[in-house]
């Protein structure tokens, strides 16, 4: 599973366990500056509000009670009962208030919550007040006097997210536990790929297949996922040519995209990209000897390395080398410098 996967699988026994524990899950995608941000928020805290209360018209009393300085207003509609509640005044006040005023709520009904920030690294683009990290600080104030909601920050660029939670001079500096999700195992891939083959064959998945496999995708969820979908797909259980050829078709349609993004990088910042892409892997891309055959001075190739690794281009694995993240640019790479 990648991390959307993982959290959804994790909300989903929440919602079917007893006693239920609701959720509420906010892609912050789709903000663009601080107000759409509170709204965001607000918004997502009316709901979890709602599914926190239990049914019947005399547990309304507590919600509305919470929410009080929102000038809350319940309705009923075709989904069932809905909760609006008026803007602040001020965006980053707000953003406390309302997160302390859901924890009031589950606190009142005796309920545990859980509040899913996707994407959270979007907010350091995000200004209002004097510090940058004003938002960040609002956060942090209902986050650390929260008793009954759980939350769960996630995102898929970890650079940024490493330094909001683990530089002492931002506000939600260990704030929270941390949980680094590594590429699966490719021993955990063969024992879920030979209970599938059996379901769907009749037969374990041969390793060399899994090998294969991985190999192409770099045990990327994403692109194991895309490729064994289509695989899955088979009367019969797929030949190495048959890898082979379903691969190629998925690197073809996502060419677009990886040379798209290859061609806006910085020259610097492609050359070193292209670098490591020939090599396969880099155990050392600052270097001197590996940046003076890409022909780049210690600065510019430091500088080059930030950038790549903060736009999730490369990884490092755990192996202890350098990597590019996605296995289709890589491809990509390799074919036009090959031509």
């Amino acid at each position: 599973m990648g991390k959307t996967s993982l959290i959804e699988q994790v909300l989903g026994e929440l919602s079917r366990g007893r006693p239920v524990v609701p959720s509420v899950k906010l892609d912050l995608n789709v903000v663009h500056d601080a107000e759409s941000l509170e709204e965001r928020i607000r918004d997502g805290a009316a709901r979890l509000g709602v599914s926190l209360m239990p049914q019947g018209k005399k547990h309304r009393a507590a919600l509305l009670s919470a929410f009080q300085a929102f000038a809350p207003e319940l309705s009923v509609g075709g989904p069932g009962l809905s909760l609006r509640l008026r803007a602040p005044e001020a965006v980053a006040p707000g953003i406390s208030d309302v997160l302390l005023a859901l924890d009031e709520v589950a606190g009142s009904y005796v309920r545990r919550g859980v509040m899913v920030l996707d994407e959270f690294q979007q907010i350091t683009s995000l200004t209002y007040g004097a510090s940058k990290f004003t938002l960040e600080g609002a956060i942090r104030h209902a986050v650390e006097r929260a008793r009954h909601i759980t939350y769960v920050f996630s995102g898929s660029e970890r650079r940024l997210l490493q330094e909001m939670f683990e530089q002492p001079d931002r506000p939600l500096y260990r704030h929270c536990e941390k949980m680094t999700l590594k590429r699966i195992d490719q021993t955990d891939y063969q024992t879920f790929l030979d209970r599938a083959s059996e379901a769907r064959w009749g037969r374990l998945f041969p390793s060399t297949l899994t090998e294969l496999i991985m190999a192409s995708t770099f045990r990327h969820p994403y692109y194991v996922n895309a490729l064994c979908s289509r695989l899955w797909d088979l009367a019969r259980q797929p030949t190495e040519d048959e890898v082979r050829v379903t691969w190629e078709t998925i690197a073809k349609q996502d060419e677009a995209l990886v040379s798209y993004l290859v061609r806006n990088l910085s020259a610097t910042q492609r050359a070193m990209l292209v670098g490591i892409a020939l090599a396969g892997s880099i155990e050392h891309p600052t270097g001197r000897s590996f940046l003076a055959s890409l022909r780049l001075s210690t600065s510019t190739g430091n500088v080059a390395k930030d950038v790549l690794e903060d736009n999730d281009l490369i990884r490092y694995t755990e192996e202890g080398r350098w990597e590019l993240v996605d296995p289709i640019m890589q491809a990509y790479i390799r074919r036009v410098h090959a031509q």
